[in-house]
């Protein structure tokens, strides 16, 4: 059996030395070429396409293997299922990425292939079914296997394609998930899956003679979504079947880069209010970049940390259960000071920001309650007066210490204070807006509140509208 294994390996190793200058020629005759510029930290224009010649080299030993060994074709026929869903889903995401290098693709059709080809596999059998821990519990997800299924196809294929910014850093992940996977199936009888991660291994090693930097070609996004999609199906499959009660924990630990990658990538685009397709230089790549490593040295330090994340997933597999909890709590701790490091976050100010818009948020909820009742009471309330002293309550909530109308016609005056006075320390700062209504209705609002900082308070446009849109309404003569 180890033989079988080797040969697997070796052949796709060969293949891919052999299959990449071939699609790096085609590359370069056709002009499917990767520009530098922007983002992209490379220098020149380098070939991509790449993930054509990782996929031929997995294609060579297996279907040689299919044709020339008995025992291969019988586990490929008694896992038929899973096997068909697996490639048809991966084939599609790379026919994606081969549109995209070629006529670049937005971001949602893109999406749309990946979650197209999530479903495919989850047809075929390829499915999270129970979620488990290292504490002996799990649980039957039921109803949610086929929307957790599609989150995790989905996002392991984005995050290796989101690695994918440096050179020889995506095949690099590729070959040490990969041999974390072999390693964790096959010691068990369930031996499809090291029969697929041993070529898948040597096909991701073969290329990185070509795409280490100084890289000659790419992976492109043809490549990066291929083989994420192929590692998030083959850690399903191997999770499925196997007697390790925590199984998917060992692939996630396993692609711990760029699953930390892709996590920052989308807290920070939706901090910062923009689209989750918005590409920019803020990958951990990148920021090594920026501390003045080099190309090869930030990768060597990249592959370090994948080193140690196997490692971690490895000593899982050997103790089980028994030092489970410590080793995720090294894990964490590193994830922790190694995002400081970076620069990501700030033990305090993020944990500050996080808290401050929560309260802002529930703030805002309660404000939007408030002007609600309002509305409603304004209903019946038909007079100046007594829409005025409604009033009241929401300016001592949002902090104002002064409020007076003037409307007109008629030339009626209105004032408004806190019951207790505010200290008089401090700046203040005020507004003046028009408001207008029925009737022939206008008025004068001006407003007062505690200058901090220079800031508007939280909520006072919600104020305002309800002001000029509603209070003078419909209003008795």
């Amino acid at each position: 059996m180890a033989l079988n294994y080797a040969l697997l390996f070796g052949a796709a190793l060969m293949g891919a030395l052999f299959f990449t200058p071939l699609v790096r020629s085609l590359a370069l005759r056709f002009g499917v070429l990767d520009q530098p510029g922007g983002r992209k930290v490379h220098q020149g224009s380098v070939p991509r396409l790449g993930g054509a010649a990782v996929l031929l080299a997995i294609l060579f030993p297996c279907l040689g293997g299919y044709g020339l060994d008995a025992y291969w074709a019988r586990e490929i026929e008694q896992w038929i299922h899973p096997f068909l869903g697996l490639t048809l889903g991966s084939l599609i995401v790379f026919a994606v990425g081969v549109w995209d290098d070629i006529r670049r693709l937005p971001p949602w059709p893109k999406l749309a292939g990946e979650v197209g080809a999530a479903l495919i596999a989850y047809a075929f059998g390829l499915r999270i079914q129970l979620l488990t821990n290292p504490f002996g519990l799990s649980w039957d997800v039921s109803w949610l296997s086929l929307p957790l299924t599609v989150i995790w196809l989905v996002g392991i294929t984005n995050a290796l394609n989101l690695a994918d910014g440096i050179d020889g850093l995506a095949a690099g992940i590729t070959t040490f998930a990969a041999a974390v996977l072999f390693f964790m199936t096959v010691p068990t009888v369930y031996t499809l899956v090291p029969f697929l991660t041993a070529p898948l291994a040597g096909a991701s090693l073969g290329f990185l003679f070509y795409n280490f930097s100084p890289a000659t070609i790419f992976l492109g996004d043809s490549g990066s979504l291929f083989l994420g999609f192929f590692l998030g199906g083959l850690s399903l499959w191997a999770s499925e079947k196997s007697t390790i009660a925590f199984a998917l924990l060992i692939p996630i630990i396993a692609l711990g880069l760029p699953i930390l990658d892709m996590i920052y990538a989308v807290l920070r685009r939706w901090h910062r209010g923009v689209s989750l397709g918005q590409a920019d230089r803020d990958h951990i790549h990148h920021k090594l970049l920026e501390k003045g490593y080099s190309h090869r040295k930030a990768v060597i330090v990249l592959y370090g940390v994948n080193l140690l994340l196997a490692s971690a997933a490895g000593l899982l597999l050997l103790t089980r259960n028994s030092l489970a909890a410590h080793v995720i709590i090294v894990l964490g701790l590193v994830i922790v000071f190694g995002s400081r490091f970076l620069g990501y976050f700030r033990f305090s100010g993020n944990g500050r920001t996080l808290t401050t818009r929560w309260k802002e948020g529930q703030r805002l909820k309660y404000l939007d309650f408030r002007i609600r009742w309002l509305l409603q009471a304004f209903e019946t309330e038909k007079s100046v007066k007594g829409r005025w002293g409604l009033m009241g309550e929401l300016f001592e909530e949002m902090g104002i210490i002064q409020a007076h109308l003037m409307v007109h016609p008629g030339g009626e005056f209105l004032s408004w204070a806190p019951a207790e006075a505010p200290s008089e320390n401090g700046p203040t700062a005020a507004l003046t807006v028009p408001i207008r209504g029925g009737n022939g209705m206008e008025g004068r609002l001006e407003i007062r509140w505690k200058d901090k900082e220079g800031l508007f308070p939280l909520g006072m446009s919600r104020v305002l509208n309800l002001m000029h849109d509603a209070f003078l309404r419909d209003l008795e003569k």
